[in-house]
């Protein structure tokens, strides 16, 4: 066989096992990409895959909404770094800590956690970032994050976490010393006794846990409602009690709260727009 017509074969082959061409980026293509590249915080990125389906597909509203929603994010990323004013800071960044965790970006989450921290240095702050600790399993960063602050700032929710933080790390009676102090009035919201509930199922209090994760189930709002039954279906402090009946009765609980259809959409409770459009109502 001549070298020439070798060569040739050869590059024919070749090409014939090379995967054929994808042709043009269809509209759900590059909404894929974006959804791929918010995964990753990478949000200029995401930014032009979602402008490049909205541009192919003018008819479809969600690549309309996630071009907007990631542009919105960007420009608070941006004001938060020239931003003077404590209080128009500080609701800048609770929306964007809100979008970072319903997104699971927990490390943008994190630092940003720690920035906002470390600025107001406030009880609230201190719970965001404790939370956001416990949620990466930084445990101990968790326990330093509480036991930093000052006896006058300390709360019934900086508590709980504080020992919720402990027993992680196995300190198990300081926990239960905490567990039997933290005091929860009628007033207590769905978070506070989700707490609270973590914390009497991780030192052992199961019948407590148990029925303060029913009294949260029936006070949270029926559109979040499925998003608390996952977590606590995934949360390692009820891992032990999620082979039992009375678990699996508790994940039954049905919202007592009255809520209106526009509160009902999924992901307004997490979107730093949710005050910016018709549907969230500044709710």
């Amino acid at each position: 066989m001549k070298p020439t017509f070798l060569v040739f074969a050869i590059l024919l082959v070749s090409a014939f096992a090379l995967p054929l061409s994808a042709g043009p980026e269809t509209p759900a293509q590059a909404f894929a990409d974006g959804e791929r590249l918010l995964a990753g915080a990478d949000f200029d990125g995401a930014l032009a895959a979602f402008a490049r389906a909205a541009r192919a597909d003018r008819e479809n509203q969600q690549y309309l909404q996630h071009y907007a929603m990631v542009r919105r994010i960007l420009l608070l990323r941006e004001q938060l770094d020239t931003e003077q004013d404590d209080a128009r800071w500080e609701y800048q960044a609770r929306a964007l800590h809100s979008f970072y965790i319903s997104r699971g970006l927990y490390r943008e989450a994190l630092a940003l956690d720690r920035k906002m921290h470390q600025r107001l240095s406030t009880a609230s702050t201190a719970v965001l970032l404790a939370e956001t600790e416990l949620a990466l399993d930084m445990n101990s960063e968790a326990a330093r994050t509480l036991a930093g602050l000052p006896a006058e700032k300390q709360t019934e929710a900086t508590r709980a976490l504080h020992g919720l933080a402990l027993a992680r790390q196995g300190k198990v009676d300081e926990a239960k010393q905490i567990a039997a102090g933290v005091e929860l009035n009628g007033e207590a919201g769905p978070a506070m006794l989700y707490r609270v509930a973590r914390l009497t199922a991780a030192v052992g209090d199961n019948e407590r846990s148990l029925a303060l994760l029913t009294r949260c189930f029936e006070s949270v709002a029926p559109s979040q409602l499925a998003a608390f039954k996952d977590h606590a279906q995934r949360n390692p402090e009820f891992g032990k009690l999620a082979s039992k009946p009375e678990f699996s009765r508790v994940l039954q609980t049905e919202s007592k709260v009255p809520e209106s259809k526009c509160s009902g959409g999924s992901g307004c409770s997490g979107c730093p727009m949710r005050g910016n459009c018709g549907k969230g109502g500044g709710g």
